[in-house]
């Protein structure tokens, strides 16, 4: 069997002799079959996947210290009708008041969408671009101003990068052992030739690469076996940080698995700070110490691994993690789906960044200022106006089979909520006396009876509001809640039964729902006394 030597039931006198010919497994159409002899004998009711335990790496010293820094892209129009006008230049604004830190042998992951910024950071840090503000400081050294070709051997080497793609980053011409040993003798490790060959069989080993691939050529390589090259090729001068960005996203599963352990040993071999740029969550999860959340430049949230993964967590991060692809039956994840397109980096949202796309925007607030830094725990930061107690309220996104809670028992009869959170009232005569707030009902009344169609299509139904778009009025439908009049009858009590309600709160505040609906029902009780 092909699959012998990495089999765990592999068996050699069953296994080990002659062309494993494939088995039914099924019959009829369409046709299961499995090239195994053993798959009848295995119970995978009880089979259990061997797993390695390692102990967790105490971090060092504080290597990279990142503070306020800034990279923006000056965009000049060159027309004649811009020089006379004398505009001033427009800028993009890539990365926007960046701030954390990362110790000795601590894996940091960076994650976002596409165009959030991460992989400009990571090029501002190598040297391929300098820092607009701020300060990148390593070492105590700034280098945020220091391009590449400025920065002393020791700085280069202290820094190394693994690309996406290892094909564009290699040279064709050359052998693999080349590369890498040019590198050793670059930077001073060892500049004898025995010397640095033999370093070379220690880096191939240590990736997991015969000896006999110091011959080979790039092009002789598969997608993982070049990766695991410019793993070598980037430990060959004893980096104190090594960043990787999106070192998995081009290959399989398996083999992504496998260079993801090979970066996770040779950093607890070396005690090398890991800065780890990925989409992937399911990869950051596995291996990443803390997590920084960026969208548009700006980071939404940073903490630990397990208080990123649960709540509390900001609204761009809860998208994030429902994103994260789980073939477990046993888990139980909610789904988000976010609405709208990433905003431009030339011209972002006056406020929070993620206001235009936000599931659980404030309104106002959110779109006019930028959110404040709250602290959940001592080094668990998000950036949000909702208060910290709302967030801590959140739903988990993902729930294991042992945190899923009973399904409760449907009840026989549906009883009415609470007096305190009586439902809004739908009388006209409340509607038609504005000024006067309603009196506090003295027994609980249920929730309000939906009205027709027909009568939900009237001219004084909720579209009138400005504010109100289709999936607010659905959400206020589905509440009994389909005219204004009801709206502007509202009290203390109904307003909380509503807000503890309403999921989707709209992009304008409630209380200009109030407004809106008490100028408009003081309205058309003067229209109705006219006539």
């Amino acid at each position: 069997c092909n699959f012998g030597p990495r089999c765990t039931y592999f068996d050699q006198s069953s296994c080990g002799s002659g062309i494993i010919a494939p088995d039914s497994v099924t019959s009829g159409y369409p046709v299961h079959k499995v090239r195994c002899t053993r798959w009848k004998d295995i119970n995978w009711d009880v089979h259990e996947v061997e797993r390695e335990e390692q102990e967790e790496i105490e971090v060092g010293d504080v290597v990279l210290e990142i503070d306020d820094m800034q990279k923006y892209y000056e965009i000049r129009d060159h027309s004649i009708a811009a020089m006379i006008s004398g505009e001033p230049p427009r800028h993009v604004k890539a990365n926007e008041s960046i701030n954390f830190t990362a110790r000795e042998a601590e894996t940091v992951a960076i994650v976002g969408e596409s165009g959030c910024g991460k992989s400009t950071f990571a090029k501002v840090l190598m040297g391929l671009e300098t820092a607009t503000d701020g300060e990148v400081r390593m070492g105590g050294e700034d280098l945020g101003q220091l391009a590449v070709e400025d920065r002393s051997n020791e700085q280069l080497s202290s820094l190394q990068m693994v690309f996406q793609n290892p094909h564009d980053t290699l040279n064709p011409s050359h052998t693999i052992g080349a590369q890498i040993g040019r590198v050793i003798k670059r930077f001073g490790v060892e500049t004898e030739k025995h010397k640095i060959e033999q370093r070379v069989n220690e880096l191939l080993n240590i990736v997991k690469l015969p000896l006999d691939f110091k011959g080979r050529r790039p092009r002789q390589l598969s997608g993982g076996q070049k990766q695991r090259v410019g793993i070598a090729r980037a430990f060959a001068g004893n980096p104190a940080m090594v960043i990787a960005d999106e070192p998995v996203s081009a290959l399989d599963v398996s083999v992504q698995a496998a260079v993801t352990q090979l970066l996770m040993d040779i950093q607890r071999e070396h005690r090398t700070t890991l800065l780890f740029i990925s989409h992937d969550l399911s990869v950051v999860r596995y291996l990443a110490d803390r997590i920084v959340v960026m969208y548009l430049g700006q980071i939404m949230e940073r903490g630990t691994t397990e208080e990123v993964f649960s709540p509390p967590y900001h609204p761009y991060t809860e998208a994030l993690l429902s994103a994260v692809p789980i073939a477990d039956p046993d888990v139980e994840k909610r789904e988000i789906v976010l609405e709208g397109n990433l905003p431009s980096a030339l011209n972002p949202p006056k406020g929070c960044p993620f206001s235009t796309r936000c599931q659980h925007s404030l309104g106002t607030i959110c779109e006019q200022e930028m959110p404040p830094l709250q602290v959940n725990k001592d080094r668990h930061v998000i950036a949000c106006h909702i208060p910290m107690a709302e967030l801590k309220k959140m739903e988990p996104v993902i729930k294991l089979a042992d945190e899923k809670e009973p399904k409760p028992k449907p009840k026989k009869k549906a009883t009415p909520p609470p007096a305190k959170k009586t439902a809004p009232s739908v009388t006209k005569e409340k509607a038609a006396k504005p000024g006067k707030t309603s009196p506090k009902p003295k027994k609980a009344s249920p929730k309000p009876r939906r009205l027709p169609a027909s009568s939900a299509r009237t001219k004084d139904d909720l579209k009138v509001i400005s504010g109100i778009g289709p999936k607010l009025e659905t959400t206020l439908n589905d509440l009994g809640i389909y005219k204004y009049s009801q709206i502007a009858a509202w009290t203390k009590s109904n307003v909380s039964w509503v807000d503890g309600h309403l999921k989707f709160k709209g992009r304008i505040d409630r209380d200009k729902w109030l407004s809106q609906a008490k100028k408009l029902a003081k309205a058309s009780s003067k229209t109705t006394t006219r006539k």
